[in-house]
């Protein structure tokens, strides 16, 4: 469950992160510290967005895991 709940979180952050990009203007980045604070933005968005897509691997991994070892019974056991 804390699977999810992290997952989740990730989620928020890299949405929250894309909605402050979007709110930005170039203009904006001649105000000092700006480019900075895009820098952090785009730095936290990409960390919650590579916890995301490394959680979404292991995802696919186990279900790739899980539907061969199943595949394996059906051939061995047969259909009923």
């Amino acid at each position: 469950m804390d699977d999810i709940e992290a997952l989740t979180e990730a989620l928020r952050v890299l949405y929250a992160n894309l909605e402050k990009l979007r709110a930005m203007e170039g203009p904006e980045l001649l105000l000092q510290g700006r480019v900075k604070q895009y820098q952090s933005i785009l730095e936290d968005a990409f960390a919650a967005y590579s916890k995301v897509e490394t959680t979404i691997d292991e995802l696919g991994q186990e279900l790739e895991y899980e539907h061969a070892r199943l595949d394996n019974a059906v051939k061995q056991y047969g259909e009923a």
